[in-house]
């Protein structure tokens, strides 16, 4: 992507994947008044980043995520940090954030 941050998350699956993943359109801010309730934008949510992340080891991306969140929890306006593995369609594993700070 051009742009620091991307503003929605992708689908799992899209209809055409010769462009790549389409925009998950419930979590796109732009879309939510045009969605009206299906839409799944908080109020006062203005940007879903995705951040993608691949490692050699499961360790290795716990300790990746594990420093993205503390980064940006230190970033003015940031309201939730969540992770979606959308029924496995994303890969096998499933990483509980609680569990990476306990």
């Amino acid at each position: 992507t051009p742009f620091d941050v991307c503003s929605a998350g992708s689908k799992p699956e899209t209809k055409f994947p010769w462009i790549g993943p389409t925009t998950n359109h419930p979590y796109c801010p732009s879309l939510k008044k045009r969605l009206g309730a299906e839409s799944k934008v908080p109020e006062g949510v203005e940007y879903i980043p995705e951040i993608v992340i691949n490692g050699t080891s499961l360790e290795a991306v716990k300790e990746a995520m594990k420093a993205g969140i503390e980064a940006v929890c230190s970033v003015k306006g940031v309201l939730k940090v969540s992770a979606g593995n959308y029924g496995g369609r994303l890969g096998r594993y499933k990483i509980h954030l609680r569990e990476l700070f306990s």
